[in-house]
């Protein structure tokens, strides 16, 4: 890059941040809340991509905002040997469609997680949502302990959104009228992506070029910056304190997981959740940031085999 190139990038980035902290970003209001998401559909279908291996019961792995399944990379593997580990991409994401519309909030993706679990007849499921995707974990909980409370054995949610709360600098960027845009039109996909990951990660030094490379790429497929822009204004619903009221009516075994040191979504978060879900477990983890399965997969994996066994073999001896 030329030094002028380099000079406009930093122009560019100061100003995002500088409007950031000001509060220009202008979330979408109109979504449908969850009173209108309640009862699920078959409008507007579309199919999400997916990948399985192994044998036993359904893990299904939920991302995060900006990612896709090779978030989980790490982990597909060592769950593999005792489950049967299915990832999928979210609508907007991965090398699912990322079609020109306005339904990308939580609720909508929820919708078509949960038909995906009916399509698939997917049974004793384990699920696991991260960031964005354990918002839609929620979801699709309450829509199957409505409709199909047989269906799911427990749930591990990660690092989550849950409640009303400031949003990360690079979401109200994004969200930002004109300079969201902008932004994620005229800044290298690299860059932009790095620099996201610097939010993610606790150490830096641990970040991948490899995983850089990836989500770059990702981001440069076609309609995915107008997915990712969408999903930026319409990732905190309006109504989301109204519909945190489901949580206490929610009774399958939970295990929540969260970084002490989490830049994107606070420990408050998670620590409100435990005491709002009546079957859960909280574990904290240290030196790490919003990603573990990413960072330090070596940390995670004990306390998520050690649930999902448990869990596993509890429902079998336990019908």
């Amino acid at each position: 890059m030329t030094r002028h190139f380099l000079r406009k990038i930093g122009v560019l980035m100061g100003l995002a941040a500088g409007l950031a902290l000001s509060g220009c970003a202008v979330m979408d209001k109109n979504i449908p809340g969850w009173a209108q998401y309640r009862t699920p559909d078959r409008s507007h279908e579309l199919r999400l991509a997916s990948s399985s291996t192994g044998t036993g019961e359904p893990v299904l792995l939920i991302h995060g905002f900006g990612a896709s399944s090779y978030s989980w990379r790490h982990i597909v593997a060592p769950l593999a040997q005792k489950f049967r580990v299915i990832t999928i991409d979210l609508k907007g994401f991965g090398d699912s469609p990322k079609p020109r519309d306005d339904a990308y909030s939580v609720y909508e993706q929820a919708r078509l997680v949960r038909n995906f679990i009916l399509d698939n007849d997917l049974k004793n499921l384990h699920i696991v949502g991260h960031s964005y995707g354990g918002g839609v974990a929620l979801a699709v909980s309450i829509y199957l302990a409505a409709s199909n409370p047989e269906l799911q054995k427990s749930l591990v949610l990660m690092d989550n959104i849950a409640y009303p709360q400031e949003l990360p600098e690079f979401v109200k960027v994004l969200a930002t009228p004109i300079l969201g845009p902008l932004l994620i039109h005229a800044l290298p996909d690299t860059l932009q992506v790095k620099a996201l990951l610097k939010k993610v990660y606790f150490d830096d030094k641990l970040i991948p070029q490899s995983a850089i490379d990836h989500y770059a790429a990702n981001l440069a497929k076609p309609n995915a910056k107008y997915a990712t822009l969408t999903t930026a204004r319409q990732i905190m619903p309006s109504d989301l304190q109204e519909f945190s009221n489901n949580y206490a009516s929610l009774r399958i075994p939970t295990l929540i997981i969260w970084s002490r040191e989490d830049e994107i979504v606070p420990l408050s978060i998670g620590q409100r959740l435990h005491e709002n879900l009546p079957n859960s477990r909280l574990v904290v983890l240290n030196n790490v940031g919003h990603a573990a399965q990413e960072e330090k997969p070596a940390l995670l994996l004990p306390h998520l085999l050690d649930f999902l066994e448990a869990e596993s073999h509890r429902a079998a001896t336990h019908p």
